[in-house]
C-alpha cells in the first residue's frame, strides 16, 4: 500500500473519531446536570477533593465574593459559565449547596481547566 493511501485511511479514521467525539460532547452537554449525577462515586469524590482545594484560592471561602471581572461565589464563576452549567441569576447569590453542585458539573465537563489561573495556589495541595 502506498504511503499516500495509508495516510488517507488514517485521516479518515481520525475524521470518524472526531465526529464521534463531537457527538458524544454534544450529547453530554444536552443532558447537563444529569451527567454529574450519573458519575461513579469515585469521580464525585475526586471532584470534591479538588474543589475543596480550589475554594481558598478562588474566594477565600466567601460564597458571596465577587472579583474585579465579575466572577463570583466560592468557585469564582463568570456569569456566562454559571448559566452554562444551569445556574440562574448570579453565583454569589446562590446557596453554597448550589454553588457546589454547579462546580461539580463544570468539573465533570472540563476538569481543572476552569481554575487554571489559580493553579499556583491549589496545584501543590492536591
Amino acid at each position: 500500500m502506498s504511503n499516500a493511501r495509508s495516510l488517507a485511511r488514517g485521516l479518515n479514521r481520525i475524521r470518524l473519531g472526531s465526529r464521534a467525539l463531537i457527538a458524544a460532547t454534544t450529547l453530554a452537554a444536552s443532558i447537563g446536570g444529569g451527567l454529574a449525577l450519573s458519575q461513579p462515586a469515585s469521580a464525585s469524590t475526586n471532584a470534591d477533593h479538588f474543589l475543596s482545594k480550589v475554594i481558598p484560592c478562588e474566594s477565600g471561602g466567601n460564597p458571596r465574593a465577587v472579583n474585579s471581572i465579575g466572577a463570583g461565589g466560592l468557585f469564582q464563576f463568570l456569569p456566562s459559565t454559571w448559566h452554562g452549567v444551569g445556574g440562574k441569576g448570579l453565583p454569589q447569590h446562590a446557596s453554597v449547596a448550589e454553588q457546589w453542585q454547579r462546580a461539580r458539573i463544570l468539573y465533570a465537563q472540563q476538569g481543572t481547566s476552569p481554575w487554571y489561573a489559580s493553579k499556583p495556589c491549589w496545584g501543590h495541595k492536591i
